[in-house]
This record gives C-alpha cells, structure tokens and sequence, in this order.
C-alpha cells in the first residue's frame, strides 16, 4: 500500500507555495498532481518538520490557505495519438469482403472467445464497420480518454481502458455464448467513463464541498448510451459492460493506489498496453493461418 501523502487535495498554486516553504527549510519532498489536484509526499523522518514548517508559514500568512481556485486544464494529450491508431487501422482494413475479413479473423466473436481465442476481446477494440461508427467513437474516445488521462496518468489510463475494455468483450461472449459478433472501441469508450466515475467518487468522497459532482461522469455514461446505443448495430450489454469493468477497476486503483504515477510507471503501463496489443494481432494471424 503506498503511503498517504503528508498534503493533499491541494491547488496548483498551493502546491507551488508549500514546495517553495518545504525547500527553503530544506525538506525533501515531492509534488505531483492527483486529477485537478496536487499532493505533495514526505519521507517519514521529515514529516514533522515538514507539518511545523507549513504550520508555520500558514499562522504568519493566514490568506494563503485558501488561494483564488485556478481553472483545471488539460495535461495530457495522449488521446490525440490514440484516436490517430485507430484512424490508420480502420484505413488499413479496407472496405467491403476485405473488412469483413478482419470482422471475422479479429472481431469479438463469442463463440470462438469461448472456445479460447481471447485475443479477439482486444483486437475488436480497434475495429470499426463504417466512417459513421468509426468517427463517434474517435471523438468520444478522446473526449472521455483525456479525462481518463488527467486523472490517472497518460500510461496508467490507456492501460486500465483496453484491460476493461478487453474485460467487457469477454463478458458479452460470456453472456452470448454463441451467435455474436462485435466490433469498435466503444467497450473501451465506456470503460473510461468507468475510470472517470471511479475517480470522481474518490474525490468527492474526499471533498464533499459540493464543488465535485460523482454524478457527472454516470450522466455522461446516459448521454454515450443515447448516442452510440441506439444505432441497430450497436451492443448496449458491451458497452454497460465496458462501463462496470472501468469502474471496478479504477475503483481498485484509486482505493490501492489514490494518485498519479510517476513517469517511468506510465511508461511502463503504455509498454505494457502495447505488448497486449502486439501479442494479440500476431496471435490473430497465426490463429487465421
């Protein structure tokens, strides 16, 4: 379990402040950014001073504990990129029998994922039937992917929506058993809506000012439903459970965890990601011959 951090749920200028306090005393510490907030960690031994040094500065500066609330901006542009993939990979599959090829090589078919070729509940993902469906999923998917990315990290976020993207597929083949066929992000769509709500019940439960509404990402959840939900191809059961599956698991995360990552730990998350998706394309094609 990592270690609670000494400050938290701070602004981006309290941070700054406290970090200035913190090195003029000279106390080792870090600062890192915890979804719209920051948090600022000590070592055990320097946890005391570090507690009399703010003390201190707050008693002698009493305006500064509550500083004007700055705006929250975007700090990941990781969804740009994600969004790119999929474009090029739907421009790689073709059109008409070739498509369809891919559809039935590496789409969500419930009947061979059942039999063992699991590697369809990832390579689905990337996969869409036309333009229309492609284009909705593209702009939700970097919508719902850099709030995603804001509040776990850049690395950890993408991971965690092709896992529960990849759990919600199998689910439905599960569910289905036989006689069903799915393509398109959407699963992993809703798993960063999961991810969101997961992340904003944390914070509220942490901060019940008020200010943060848990219920915002599951209205967002609605209005995906009404809009990719209601098209005669769409999966409503893979996208509610794509939703559950992000949820439970940035719940898991924000309970085990509660912050941001450092850098080497996304790079680490994104690697990981990749080899999934690598090993699950080549697996593909040897499985297709």
């Amino acid at each position: 379990m990592i270690q609670s951090p000494l400050f938290a749920r701070l602004s981006a200028e309290q941070a700054h402040t406290y970090s200035l306090v913190l090195s003029a005393e000279r106390i080792p510490h870090s600062v890192y950014a915890m979804g719209m907030h920051h948090a600022i960690q000590v070592a055990d031994a320097w946890r005391g001073p570090a507690k009399k040094a703010i003390a201190l500065y707050l008693s002698e500066n009493p305006t500064a504990e509550n500083p004007p609330a700055q705006p929250p901006h975007i700090r990941s542009y990781s969804a740009v990129y994600a969004v790119a993939i999929i474009f090029i990979i739907h421009l790689a599959t073709g059109s008409g029998p070739q498509r369809r090829a891919f559809f039935a090589a590496f789409g969500a078919d419930a009947e061979k994922i059942m039999a063992g070729e699991v590697f369809r509940c990832i390579t689905a993902l990337l996969l869409h039937g036309d333009g229309a469906h492609l284009l909705a999923n593209m702009a939700s998917a970097a919508l719902f992917g850099t709030f995603a990315a804001n509040a776990y990290g850049w690395g950890i976020a993408w991971f965690l929506m092709v896992l529960s993207g990849a759990q919600g597929n199998f689910l439905t083949a599960w569910w289905y058993g036989h006689n069903h066929l799915a393509v398109g992000a959407s699963t992993a769509v809703f798993a960063a809506v999961g991810l969101c709500a997961a992340s904003s019940f944390r914070q509220w439960h942490h901060d019940r000012t008020g200010r943060l509404r848990p219920w915002i990402p599951l209205a967002g959840g609605l209005a995906l439903v009404g809009w990719l939900g209601t098209g005669p191809q769409s999966d409503i059961l893979a996208h509610l459970l794509g939703f559950g599956a992000g949820l439970a698991n940035g719940g898991l995360y924000t309970r085990m965890v509660g912050r941001i990552c450092p850098w080497a730990y996304q790079v680490a998350a994104i690697l990981m990601m990749a080899a999934a998706i690598a090993a699950s394309w080549l697996w593909g094609v040897y499985q297709s011959g």
